[in-house]
Order: C-alpha cells, then structure tokens, then sequence
C-alpha cells in the first residue's frame, strides 16, 4: 500500500478493489487511476495528487438498480454503515452519480460515465484484478481538454500529462487511435498557449499536491511533446511566456 495515502484515499481504494471483486463491467480513471499507475510503473516519481472521489466508466449494460445494487454490496464490505445513495441519472454529456454516506455525511462521491473503454490495464492489487484507463486514454482525454476553449479549468491535466510523460513518451499515434474511437478531435490548443500566465496561475492554486513540480518543468515538458508531435508550432509555444 502506498504509505503516502491519507484515511479517506485508502477507503476510496478499498472500495475500489471491492468493486473489483464483483467483476463488474467497469474501468476506473481520474486520480486514483493516475495515482496507482505512477506507483507500480515509476516508483521514483514522488508526486501524488490528492483525491476526494472516484472516477470510472460503467462499461456494461445500464440496470440502475443493479448499478447500485453491485456499489452497495461492495461498500457494505469496506464498511456496514456506509450507505449509497442514487443522486444523478445519466443524460446527455452527464454522468451518473452516487453519494456514499457516513451517518448522513457525505464522504465521497462516484461519478460513473456509462461508456465503453477497451483502453485499459489491469492490475493485480491485494489478489484483485483492477482495470484502470490505460496510459495512452488518459493522455488523449488530458489533451482533449487542454486543446480546446477552458484549460484554465484544467491544470491537474497538465500536471497528469505531465506525471505520464515521467513515465513513458508515448507515441502520438496510439493516442490518435483512442481519439478516432470516441469520435473525437483535438482543438488547436491556442487558448493554452496564448495564456501561459493564467496557466501558471491556475497551476500554482492548485491544492493537494505533494512534491508539486514546478509549473516551469511541467510546462516545458507538456510544449515539447505537443511540439514533437506537430500539435503547435514551434515559434507559438513562447507567446506571452
């Protein structure tokens, strides 16, 4: 276990590997993903991004009911009096929501995205097999977000891309792949690059991080790789740096 984990992050991932282990249809994401697979794949790396809830696409059929019904049984094993609570059905570009409830407090929240994601890893935790967003998902869903009209709204994403590139400097087109199976494309980025003051500002509030890198080595790394794989020009990167 990693020791760096506070009380509410090691319940969210029990509940995680009890989740597991109803082999339900579904692939977990966000920071608990992002978290796991810094650990079993770059030891090294001491950075860690708090987390308050969990992230996942529901990958099988939607059966309210049993939804919830698979949540409430695993959580009842983290612990007998949590209990679940239904508070968003899923619509258009929204996704489902449930509250988990300590004695009526709040204490987490699980944002479930009812869509496929072949673009996984699984990893064995504790004698579970996990399945979390793959490396080259979680890279297209970062740039996504980043290239179009709100990247202010999106510093941890370019702190995760960041934390992947650590790892691996994945190849562009294994991520053109991810993007052409969900139907999308990726702006141009200009928001982003014609603001990289109000990126760094957006950068340094963010809360919750442990070893924070500094904004200049995260923004440098994140523009070369944009600029290797000819997603900005060169001679754009610097404007208002």
């Amino acid at each position: 276990m990693n020791n760096k984990r506070n009380n509410l992050e090691n319940i969210l991932y029990r509940i995680v590997e009890e989740v597991s282990k109803e082999n339900a249809p579904i692939v977990f994401k966000g920071g608990l993903a992002i978290n796991d697979i810094i650990s079993h794949e770059n030891s090294s790396n001491n950075v860690e991004r708090k987390t308050v809830d969990i992230d996942a696409n529901w990958t099988g059929n939607v059966d309210h009911n049993q939804i919830t019904k698979t949540f409430e049984k695993a959580i009842k094993r983290v612990n007998p009096n949590y209990e679940i609570e239904l508070y968003r059905l899923p619509e258009e570009r929204k996704s489902m929501g449930y509250k988990i409830l300590d004695n009526n407090i709040v204490i987490t929240k699980i944002d479930l995205d009812i869509k496929n994601n072949p673009f996984y890893v699984i990893y064995r935790i504790n004698d579970i097999d996990v399945k979390y967003s793959s490396k080259e998902k979680i890279m297209a869903d970062k740039l996504s977000a980043l290239s179009n009209e709100h990247p202010f709204r999106r510093a941890k994403d370019l702190l995760d891309i960041y934390l992947i590139l650590e790892i691996e400097n994945i190849g562009f087109s294994k991520i053109e792949k991810i993007l052409k199976y969900d139907n999308r494309k990726l702006g141009n980025f200009s928001t982003m690059i014609g603001n990289i003051q109000q990126m760094k500002d957006s950068y340094e509030s963010l809360n919750g991080i442990t070893n924070k890198p500094e904004f200049s080595e995260v923004w440098s790394k994140v523009k070369n790789y944009l600029i290797n794989n000819k997603l900005i020009e060169d001679n754009k990167s610097e404007k208002n740096s």
